[in-house]
């Protein structure tokens, strides 16, 4: 005679071989798994589930827990099955088991869990991953749950293999892999980041816009152009972008005590030099992918409805996209961006990279505009901005070749136009902002 499991998974036995046992059998994988907290895959997504019966085709049956709804774990929704390869276990990993190569689920700083490959150790007992969409990150092994479809009790001599941690630099542990990945295409932190963002987005609303603001011809500021959701789901987005390039310029202030110093990330046209660099120095400018171009879209629509009146952009198309962090307690002193190489009109949104006391949306800034150079200043403006405020640069707030009556070029000072600068220094937050301008394809 012989048994089957009771799990479902098609398991049998020779029952004579075994002595009788109280109440159903089940295989050793079954026993371990029927009843367990489980993280499985559910669309796109990795929800929580406890697994109620496996099947002959190595599928689990997962119950899901309304967690993301209730805040709880009370189970409510309709029962799954789910492949083990798209499954781990709740309880975070043995760095026994740890490999290199092996594909596991690693939590985010987003709280939410992704795919993701075993790249090598990093510093601190730390553990180097790359997600599905080419993000790489350092996580504890607390984070990371190895999936289903590798053994459940591996052999005990077998050696981690990156118990001795190689020399890497952080530079290294920021950017891609050298090589384009086969899965970097895959759902990842980045997407998950901008399908929140879609999420809170207002498509329409009421904005209030200052124009000319304080008699500073092609100014134009909203004050409350995101909501405090809006701002939640963007510092994700720029949590989910890596190998960020320091700019520096010195340090300005009346003791030089300030360092004017900026991390960036240039999106642009293949031929397009970074804002700010030497054409003949090397560009950081990456191409625009599939996610940038959904969020320039949602900002750019916005900044049409928002600053109507401004005329942005009106027989073109936005083709340039900065993503900006300046720490707190630093600046980035007055200056012109290229007068003759971008087309009519500079776009900004900004907040901070974590709550501020008194706003969820961070601490408040300051938009330095100055008129003249510095040895011939004719007048100097600041003006305070909360965080989640945009603004327009346009005319001669811009500085813009064509609206200069003594058509200056390039980084040319002169008495009639206005170079602009960002003070964070009153703050202990990070400003993180993101810059939209038009490439004039024939400079």
């Amino acid at each position: 005679d012989e048994a089957d499991c009771s799990g479902g998974c098609g398991e049998r036995r020779a029952a004579a071989a075994y002595p009788a046992e109280p109440g159903p059998w089940r295989c050793t994988k079954c026993e371990k798994l029927i009843g367990c907290e489980v993280i499985a895959r559910r669309g796109r997504e990795y929800e929580r589930g406890v697994v109620q019966q496996r099947d002959r085709n190595s599928q689990l049956l997962v119950q899901w827990w309304e967690e993301a709804a209730t805040g709880s774990n009370e189970k409510g929704l309709a029962p799954e099955w789910v492949a083990e390869r798209h499954a781990a276990l709740a309880a975070p990993a043995d760095g026994e088991r740890v490999r290199r190569g092996m594909a596991v689920l690693a939590e985010w700083v987003d709280g939410r869990f992704y795919c993701a490959t075993v790249q090598g150790g990093a510093a601190q007992a730390r553990v180097l991953l790359q997600f599905e969409d080419g993000l790489r990150y350092e996580a504890g092994l607390d984070a990371l749950r190895p999936l289903l479809d590798k053994p459940l009790l591996q052999a005990a001599h077998s050696p981690p293999s990156f118990a001795v941690r190689e020399p890497r630099s952080s530079l290294q542990r920021m950017l891609p892999a050298d090589l384009p990945s086969a899965r970097a295409a895959g759902y990842g932190p980045l997407a998950q980041s901008m399908d929140r963002l879609e999420a809170v987005w207002r498509c329409s609303g009421t904005w209030r816009v200052e124009h000319e603001v304080a008699d500073i011809c092609g100014l134009f500021i909203c004050r409350d152009f995101l909501s405090p959701a809006e701002v939640a789901a963007f510092r994700l987005v720029f949590a989910a972008h890596q190998g960020w390039a320091m700019y520096q310029w010195g340090t300005i202030g009346r003791k030089k005590e300030l360092a004017s110093i900026l991390q960036r990330i240039d999106f642009g046209l293949d031929d397009m030099t970074a804002e700010g660099v030497a054409a003949q120095s090397k560009s950081f400018t990456r191409a625009i992918g599939r996610h940038q171009q959904r969020l320039i879209q949602l900002l750019e629509a916005r900044m049409r409805q928002v600053f109507a009146l401004a005329g942005l952009w009106r027989e073109c198309d936005v083709n340039m996209m900065q993503l900006s962090q300046i720490p707190g307690g630093q600046c980035l002193g007055h200056h012109f961006d290229r007068r003759d190489k971008w087309q009519e009109g500079i776009a900004s949104v900004a907040w901070s990279e974590t709550a501020g006391q008194e706003d969820s949306r961070g601490d408040e800034w300051t938009l330095g505009m100055q008129c003249g150079p510095s040895n011939n200043v004719q007048r100097q403006v600041q003006l305070p901005m909360p965080a989640g405020a945009a603004y327009i640069l346009s005319k001669r707030a811009q500085g813009r070749t064509a609206w200069c009556s003594r058509h200056k070029v390039a980084h040319e000072s002169c008495a009639c136009c206005w170079q602009h600068g960002v003070w964070n220094e009153k703050s202990a937050l990070t400003r993180q902002s993101i810059t939209m301008r038009v490439y004039d394809e024939e400079w």
